[in-house]
């Protein structure tokens, strides 16, 4: 007889657009919220209920309980985490806060915890917030959801079983800021290309005179050379539309991947234009099972705080994710200079 798993009283602070207004928005793949992800879970296999939320906007909080049947509404998210005591939460608030509302919900008792991105505003919070979690035995993820996403692991599986050769380079676009919207490409190149060993880049206005205790989130482009010798280039400049892409190139195949289904795959097979020569041509991608991020994401959480599943540091994945975003601005001030990490800069990001 199956082992019946524990089913966890969750809370929410912050009931904005990630938290569950986007499951309105009929072009969107269901569950794609937070309060999403927790209504199929409990419903599939009953593990999780949310039985809170707070939120300083008194007609959001009060149109989130009266969609989800939630009565325990609080303003005062420490009010929230004394009376309720959740052992799940999701912090969807903006990200200055974040670190406050962590360390807070680690005293009041919470289990596990479903962080937004960026997971911090510095480095020495999320160093903080990572040795508060580990010291408590307090699991975390981030919502750098693509690592849930099929289609990216099995492309993760492809370039470590060799099947495009050696990785060389990887050329990343997005547009959007280099923390609120970088930190989910940060976070991919540092899951494929492993270990960061430097950093150089500038930013989109192309200045270095920014008040560093307080830096606006910005575009900008880098270079960066993970410590393996694989390159990647990275451009987020400022677009009309949104752009979200990897061109990923081995010695022996290539791999493009992003937003709105941009999925390819290429190998060398003898050209067509020129006799004895090998042209990159496209390939069906090999099959895999796409199951939905924010769900597989929230069960991968749940596993952590059951104990069945140590695979992941979330702490850890936020942290090297920001480090890349802040090692651009540390090298705009120091006017194009490669930064090396481990990054000890004090810049403070002003993020969303």
């Amino acid at each position: 007889m199956a082992q019946q798993l524990k089913k966890y009283r969750a809370a929410i602070i912050g009931c904005g657009r990630v938290a569950w207004m986007l499951e309105d928005d009929p072009l969107e793949i269901k569950p794609c919220t937070h309060m999403g992800a927790y209504r199929k879970v409990s419903f599939d296999i009953g593990r999780v209920e949310v039985v809170a939320a707070a939120d300083l906007n008194g007609k959001r909080l009060e149109a989130f309980g009266h969609r989800f049947g939630v009565s325990s509404l609080y303003k005062d998210y420490k009010e929230m985490l004394e009376k309720e005591r959740p052992e799940i939460l999701s912090i969807c608030a903006y990200a200055p806060e974040r670190f406050t509302m962590l360390m807070d919900s680690i005293d009041a008792g919470v289990k596990g915890i479903w962080c937004e991105k960026a997971f911090a505003t510095t480095l020495e919070e999320g160093r903080m917030m990572k040795e508060a979690l580990e010291k408590n035995g307090v699991s975390l993820i981030v919502s750098h959801l693509r690592r849930w996403s099929g289609d990216y692991r099995k492309t993760k599986e492809i370039i470590e079983n060799g099947s495009i050769g050696e990785l060389q380079s990887i050329v990343c676009h997005f547009s959007g800021s280099l923390i609120h919207t970088g930190t989910h490409a940060f976070d991919i190149l540092g899951w494929f290309g492993g270990p960061v060993q430097w950093v150089q880049g500038e930013l989109e206005n192309g200045s270095g005179e920014l008040p560093w205790d307080n830096i606006e989130d910005i575009g900008g482009r880098a270079f960066i050379k993970f410590k393996n010798g694989v390159y990647a280039t990275v451009h987020a400049e400022s677009k009309g539309y949104f752009f979200f892409e990897f061109d990923i190139i081995g010695s022996h195949g290539r791999i493009r991947i992003g937003n709105n289904g941009l999925l390819e795959y290429y190998l060398p097979k003898d050209s067509t234009h020129y006799t004895g020569l090998k042209e990159l041509l496209p390939e069906q991608f090999p099959s895999f099972e796409n199951k939905n991020i924010w769900t597989e994401a929230l069960t991968h959480l749940l596993d952590c705080v059951d104990g069945s599943d140590k695979s992941i540091d979330g702490a850890q994945e936020g942290i090297e994710a920001l480090e890349m975003a802040l090692a651009i601005h540390e090298s705009a001030r120091q006017d194009g200079s490669k930064v090396y990490l481990p990054l000890e800069s004090k810049i403070k990001v002003r993020s969303r």
